[in-house]
């Protein structure tokens, strides 16, 4: 679709190109231009011609306009498919598909996954709500999203759980980033009240240690140490 659309970019500035380089001919050229002002048959051809290259550039200008419209709508339905409505990172559909780009493919070395769930959303749904219970959530995607870089994949795969899953991460790179996830999310409970203070736990699986022979076999041990660190 994007090369459609520079496809008739291309075309609309050509057009644009002719119909000035005519107009310059027109009215430079003095013998075509009486020419055309005495012969009322080529008159009535160059209207003819001039009408048929306005509309061309019409009618151009308009399917750039609709592959536009079209494009956005498509890119906002991909939007609303593929991201959490509640955090903004990507949501259960989008974290399948991630994973499924690695079926029947061999992992690399460096491709780990961490499971990190919040341990004490029920508690808080309990005691202030669900609303805020949600916005507990979401300022815990914030602080995950501050944590990972670009190119890792964070996204919701439940409602109190989130993975991340990075393709080159040693032993040192795993500590370190739960280390900064625990150092985020104390930093950001000494500023709120004792009841909205978050807690999880998390675990994490690195393909150079597990030897998973899929991606949903590393997800799955990931998981699994999540559930036993709790």
């Amino acid at each position: 679709m994007k090369e459609f659309s520079k496809l008739k970019i291309v075309q609309l500035i050509a057009f644009l190109i002719v119909t000035i380089i005519g107009l310059v001919i027109v009215f430079t050229d003095d013998e075509l231009y009486q020419m055309i002002g005495f012969y009322s048959h080529i008159r009535i051809l160059c209207i003819i011609l001039w009408v048929a290259l306005g509309l061309s550039f019409i009618f151009i200008f308009l399917d750039y306009r609709l592959d536009s419209q079209l494009r956005r709508e498509n890119e906002e339905l991909n939007y609303a498919f593929y991201t959490d409505p509640d955090t903004g990172v990507a949501n259960r559909n989008s974290c399948d598909a991630f994973i499924d780009q690695y079926t029947n493919k061999i992992l690399p070395e460096g491709m780990a996954v961490f499971t990190v769930q919040i341990s004490n959303l029920k508690e808080i749904n309990d005691t202030l709500g669900y609303e805020k219970g949600d916005a507990e959530i979401s300022a815990f995607a914030d602080i995950l999203q501050s944590i990972t870089a670009k190119g890792d994949f964070l996204g919701r795969n439940g409602g109190d759980k989130f993975i991340i899953i990075l393709k080159k991460c040693n032993r040192d790179d795993r500590d370190n980033l739960i280390s900064r996830i625990h150092k985020a999310v104390d930093d950001r409970n000494t500023t709120v009240p004792e009841e909205e203070r978050l807690q999880f736990h998390i675990g994490a699986a690195l393909q150079v240690e597990c030897q998973a022979k899929t991606m949903h076999n590393l997800v799955a041990i990931s998981d699994r140490r999540a559930m036993e660190a709790s």
